[in-house]
This record gives C-alpha cells, structure tokens and sequence, in this order.
C-alpha cells in the first residue's frame, strides 16, 4: 500500500510546478522547477549507482523529496486559494496537521519502525496524496457549481 502512495507522491510532486503555475504565481513554478529537475537528476544516479544510505547523495535525494512535497502541498493550496480568496489558510493548515498526524499514527500502528526519520518519510509519502487530492477534489466541486456560460 505504501508503494501506490510513494508513486502518487513522486508524480504529485513532479506535476506540482502546474498548480503554481495555475494559480499565476510563476516565481514559485520557476523555483519548484529547478528543484523537479535536480530531483530527477538525483534519483536517476540513486537509481543507477545505488549509494549508501548515508550517502550525501541520497540525504540529497531525500531531502528533495520532501521540499517537493512541500512545494506540492503549498502550490495545491495556492491552487485552492485562487479560487476561492476567502478560505481561511489556518482551515487548511489544521486540516494538513489533523490529517498529518493521523498518518503518522496509521504509520506508526501498521509499519512500525526504530528509526523516525522513516516514520517520518512514510508519514510525508502518506499525507502529501491524501491531502492534494483532496484539495483537486475540492476545487473540482467548486468548477462543478458554477453557473455554465452561454
């Protein structure tokens, strides 16, 4: 189950310069560009040469796997938010921690581990899925209940 949710994190986060993009905030999707990038780089040499865990290398690669998934999380509420200026960012942000903490929990229940910084890492690869698809649901209701143009 964590594979699905650790792929889902990879494309959300390959695919998360379009949201800022989206919601005209083209500084942001130049940025998370340049890190999509040097992402990709660096997981093609992970996957290539295999470093060790402790390698500079991979806590790079890991690294850039959770600023894209921050990048993803904050270009998906940008994405929310130019919509709908009204929503409050501390809504959005309890929801994240609410939902954040029970994947940990979830993590912690079901795949128990000595070492928190996998926890952890599994907890972003959980949360980060749930959170923007929920937050495309969201936006894909409000398109739903707009009046049509004739």
């Amino acid at each position: 189950m964590l594979d699905f949710f650790a792929q889902m994190t990879f494309v959300i986060g390959i695919l998360s310069p379009i949201f800022a993009y989206r919601a005209d905030q083209k500084n942001v999707g130049r940025i998370n560009l340049v890190t999509v990038f040097a992402f990709l780089i660096i997981w093609f040499y992970v996957i290539s040469t295999g470093p060790a865990y402790n390698h500079p290398i991979s806590m790079l690669f890991y690294a850039l796997i959770v600023v894209n998934c921050g990048f993803a999380i904050g270009n998906s509420v940008l994405f929310l938010r130019e919509r709908n200026p009204l929503l409050s960012l501390k809504k959005l942000l309890a929801t994240l921690l609410c939902l954040t903490v029970l994947c940990f929990v979830f993590i912690e229940l079901m795949y128990p581990t000595n070492v928190m910084s996998d926890t952890l890492l599994q907890t972003v690869m959980l949360t980060v899925p749930i959170f923007v698809c929920g937050v495309i649901w969201a936006r894909l209701r409000q398109i739903d209940r707009e009046p049509e143009h004739t």
